[in-house]
């Protein structure tokens, strides 16, 4: 036995044995049943992981066509980082010359195929558009609408005295996580001056920008070093192996980001050359160029990719032949692009119509609306009609701006919010030449302001902050005038049995604009139809579509303006619009105050709104949103945006489909550039929302015997106490009442209570008001003194 088993050992030269053979080939006649199914699924898996990879990349078509490069944009959230520096090494590494990186200019996108070592899972050899943008939020969130991935370049230095991310680095960190951050990556590298040569040191500094990254991205998130050419090569690998993440907001809509472009004063086109992300882009629609409004796409051709891919892996010789020269796919010809923003305006809708059948018949008002003119506001739902049906929202009453001082943003007759020192409005307005008053701090005074015009500035400001804080403690509460009569200052308010459960008619005595917008019959209806239309739309090109192609397109009636606004640096973005996304109607979006900004916000403000990709200010009206769900949802308007509080934000401007996300920006004192103030979603477009504001009027109980009370100080007059005598009346303690009768001639009126009311109490009367947003041209390119005749 000794002996055989040492001959088995000199056969096997101390190999272990085994009997297992190597599989060529699984031979599925032998599988069972569940073997079978197991395997099948793993193929379906396979095959839709790959699919999948292509749409992340932007790629929405299956076909064998390569990826785009995946874009990364390199974003410095410290003085100390070097993005300039950092891009030409990952360059570099990746086998650019020397020539060609040291010629490449900063906030310059620069293209690569990435090198055998760093090939990542998917088809065809992987590339990287890299892009630098400049240290500014609106110029970081133009980049980043794009991005696949977000590089936190950080310095190599930290400490407890100096974070790693400095004042304006988490303006920008907190701005991209409210838009929505793609897939991070932090990287560490900053100058040969900001180095830490000592060991000890060194270590200490790692130790804390590792804790700031990790704080504030998640531990999960990668931080990696990026000094030396192989620790470059590693962050090399991890972004090529990286899986990007869907983005929501930007799924299903054709964009791009412009690597070249070239204006023509002339004619007045601009061309932009770049890989097309999503379904693609269609002439047929209109396309929008993020921070400049909606133009016609003129042309759109296919170029001769500026970073082609080899052979060896996945990429076509014969795609890329084909698309060795220009082509032209899509042309506009003689196709009408629907440019109307707005229902052409008709003074003679608002005459009174002959009653119809149904409200001769004695029908409820709800399920059909009066009407005083026919109207052609509403968008019909897919499959039912066109554009031309006639709409409830084209009713028109006399708008109520001027007596209740909605119109001037002021307020100062309802809640007496006029300036007390009799200064002017001072308010802050990113726009030159609107209704409001110049800014001191505002950079585009041209002028250095005077002492006094900044001391009623502050002035300004301390009235704001006193009326917010004195909203919160007393909501909603106003003085009754002694110069007007109350029945003559509240003639538009009505008294409500419950604010939740009362019916309100949407179609009362609408304004003049609710004539000039659009309403919808189907908004989620029409959202979906439109998406799928779009995406259908952009696959009947040649070749399916322009999807994941470097293309040019053509943008005509493009103002010398836009290039002059543009920032520099800044690579244009361009998105292509849905059917019906270039109509003005009232947009509601749920928003919350980000806890960095603690100046006020008031109802009607001028502010920057972020939809998307879109950019353009407004001036919302901001209202609770109700708890319960009800016949008849009302909305109850606020007068400040108040922290730690979601509000549902209401302004007109082009119809956006969510989801979307929301930031508003608010261009604080002594700042040059708007600020993140709040971020939240688009919810709806609705003009028939009820944004009701609530005014209520207080009394005291002059004398009081068990449930009856004298009460004083809510009215000065008999005749206002015999107009509000059927609304009902509530005390803060719980009770409710009625008025009885009027008590001689100075306001003191009887009350009855359902309890026994005592000397401490205070009586309310609630008195309601249907409000409506701010009509702002602005919004949607027009001018600000545009009324709503005129626009």
């Amino acid at each position: 036995e000794k002996g055989g088993g040492s001959s088995k050992r000199n056969q096997s030269k101390g190999r272990i044995e085994t009997s297992r053979t190597s599989v060529k080939k699984v031979n599925t006649g032998v599988l069972s049943k569940q073997e079978r199914l197991n395997a099948l699924k793993q193929m379906r898996d396979a095959k839709k992981e790959e699919i999948m990879n292509k749409k992340r990349f932007g790629s929405e078509l299956a076909d064998d066509r390569p990826m785009p490069p995946k874009v990364i944009c390199i974003v410095a959230f410290h003085t100390q980082a070097d993005t300039h520096s950092l891009k030409r090494k990952i360059l570099s590494v990746c086998g650019k010359s020397d020539e060609e990186v040291a010629a490449l200019p900063p906030h310059v996108p620069a293209a690569v195929t990435l090198p055998n070592w760093a090939q990542g899972p998917g088809i065809g050899r992987p590339r990287v558009l890299l892009i630098d943008p400049p240290r500014d939020v609106f110029g970081v969130l133009d980049a980043a609408k794009c991005a696949d991935v977000v590089i936190c370049a950080l310095g190599p230095t930290a400490s407890l005295e100096e974070p790693a991310f400095d004042n304006i680095g988490y303006k920008m960190l907190t701005a991209l996580k409210s838009q929505g951050l793609p897939l991070v990556f932090g990287a560490v590298h900053g100058s040969d001056a900001a180095m830490v040569t000592s060991g000890k040191k060194q270590a200490e500094a790692k130790k804390f920008v590792t804790r700031y990254f990790h704080s504030e991205l998640g531990a999960e998130t990668k931080l990696l070093w990026a000094n030396t050419d192989e620790e470059v090569k590693v962050l090399v690998r991890g972004l090529s192996s990286a899986t990007p993440k869907d983005l929501t907001w930007r799924k299903g809509r054709g964009y791009m980001m412009a690597q070249e472009m070239e204006y023509s004063s002339a004619d007045g086109t601009l061309s932009l050359k770049g890989y097309v992300r999503g379904p693609g882009l269609r002439c047929r629609h209109l396309a929008h160029l993020t921070g400049h409004g909606d133009f016609v796409v003129e042309r759109i051709s296919t170029l001769t990719d500026p970073c082609p891919l080899g052979t060896e892996r996945g990429g076509s010789s014969s795609s890329d032949a084909a698309m060795s020269a220009e082509k032209v796919v899509d042309e506009l010809g003689s196709h009408v692009v629907d440019l109307e923003r707005l229902q052409p305006y008709d003074p003679t809708m608002a005459e009174q119509t002959w009653p119809t059948i149904e409200e001769l018949e004695g029908k409820d008002a709800s399920s059909k609306p009066r009407r005083k003119g026919k109207g052609g506001g509403r968008i019909a739902a897919p499959g039912q009609g066109g554009e031309g049906d006639e709409g409830g929202d084209a009713e028109m009453g006399e708008g109520d701006d001027a007596e209740d001082g909605e119109g001037d943003g002021d307020m100062a007759d309802d809640d007496g919010e006029g300036s007390d020192d009799g200064a002017p409005s001072l308010a802050p307005s990113g726009m030159a030449g609107t209704e409001d008053a110049w800014d001191v701090s505002s950079n585009m005074t041209m002028e250095v302001p005077s002492s006094e015009a900044v001391a009623a500035e502050k002035r300004r400001r301390e009235v704001l902050l006193q009326r917010s804080q004195e909203e919160l403690e007393f909501p909603d509460e106003v003085d009754t005038p002694l110069e007007v009569p109350a029945r003559e200052r509240f003639q538009r308010f009505r008294g409500l049995k419950s604010f939740r459960t009362s019916p309100w008619d949407p179609y009362e005595d609408l304004p003049v604009e609710y004539s000039r917008i659009w309403e919808f019959e189907a908004f989620g209806s029409t959202a979906k139809a439109s998406k799928q239309q779009y995406a259908d739309e952009c696959a009947e090109l040649e070749g399916g579509g322009v999807s994941a192609v470097y293309c040019c397109v053509r943008l005509r009636g493009v103002p010398p303006s836009v290039i002059e606004v543009q920032q520099r640096g800044v690579p244009f973005v361009l998105s292509g619009l849905f059917d019906c996304e270039q109509k003005v109607s009232v947009i509601h979006g749920n928003v919350c105050r980000i806890k960095e900004y603690t100046e006020v916000i008031k109802s009607k403000q001028e502010v920057v709104m972020h939809a998307g990709f879109r950019r353009f200010t407004a001036r919302p009206t901001y209202s609770e949103i109700p708890r319960k769900s009800s016949t008849s949802r009302k909305f109850k308007f606020s007068r400040f945006l108040h922290q730690e509080v979601t509000a549902c934000a209401s302004f007109y401007a082009p119809v956006v489909f969510p989801p979307c996300r929301l930031l508003m920006s608010v261009q604080p004192e002594g700042a040059t550039v708007p600020e993140l103030a709040a971020a939240g979603n688009v919810v709806s477009v609705d003009p028939k929302q009820l944004i009701i504001k609530r005014s209520i009027l207080t009394g005291y109980p002059f004398r009081t015997n068990k449930t009856k009370a004298v009460v004083r100080f809510m009215f000065f007059n008999p005749q206002d106490i015999r107009w509000f005598k059927p609304v009902e009346l509530n005390t803060k303690k719980g009770l409710r009442g009625h008025i009885t009768e009027a008590l001689g001639t100075h306001g003191y009126m009887k009350c009855r209570f359902s309890a026994h009311i005592k000397q401490d109490d205070t009586v309310c009367m609630n008195l309601y008001k249907r409000v409506y947003p701010k009509w702002h041209p602005p919004s949607w390119g027009g001018k600000a003194t545009d009324t709503p005749e005129d626009a």
